[in-house]
């Protein structure tokens, strides 16, 4: 928590207002991330696709808004390689956190391997089609991309 605070107080020192930054950070390091910055927007690594339940471990976007983070990141590499995380997984993530006016960034981006065979185009535009399923017009105006090669 003293190095989020410590980076967060450095870099919003030095962002112009010319443009959008962010930072996202553990969950335990939201608070202090939020309280230390006055330009910085913050987003959380992740979130848990149900309203609410038993899943210990996870947190819920309603926990997250609780503590007035708007963005969260879906998809990351690490998330799918270590955890099994599917573009459907994704997709439901993302479906929750727009049911809840906050702002999903969607990462999609192909391993090495896929780069060596030249099946970028294809593996991204299957991973973006699968996270847009059923998320309205109006909806996928609110969402960030992040490509994210994975190599």
């Amino acid at each position: 928590i003293a190095e989020t605070k410590a980076f967060v107080e450095a870099v919003d020192a030095k962002v112009s207002d010319s443009a959008d930054w962010g930072i996202a950070t553990p969950y335990l390091a939201l608070q202090a991330a939020k309280e230390g910055t006055k330009k910085l927007l913050v987003a959380a690594e992740n979130c848990h696709f149900k309203d609410s339940g038993a899943y210990t471990g996870e947190v819920s976007v309603e926990m997250l808004k609780e503590i007035g983070v708007e963005w969260v990141i879906l998809g990351h590499s690490e998330r799918r390689q270590y955890f099994g995380e599917t573009d459907e997984t994704v997709n439901a993530k993302m479906l929750q956190v727009l049911k809840n006016d906050m702002t999903p960034i969607v990462c999609v981006g192909e391993t090495l391997e896929e780069y060596e065979a030249g099946t970028t185009k294809d593996v991204v535009k299957t991973q973006t089609v699968a996270a847009f399923k059923d998320v309205c017009p109006k909806c996928a105006g609110r969402t960030v991309i992040a490509y994210e090669p994975i190599w």
